[in-house]
């Protein structure tokens, strides 16, 4: 399953109801998420250059 959440205050929160039981123990992968919107008007690159950058392996 991979779901959005947001972090507040130390505690990483759900967007959805996940139907798990109290307690239950679970796994979880952190990934940022990264879009171009963020990004948008901070830098003057052409298509080409900004692709490659969002595609380098340091991302993630």
């Amino acid at each position: 399953m991979s779901i959005s959440a947001v972090y507040e205050k130390g505690v990483i929160k759900p967007l959805i109801k996940l139907g798990l039981e109290e307690k239950e123990e679970i796994e979880i992968e952190v990934k940022r998420i990264k879009t171009f919107e963020k990004f948008y008007g901070k830098l003057e690159l052409d298509e080409k250059t900004a692709d490659e950058i969002i595609e380098m392996e340091a991302w993630d």
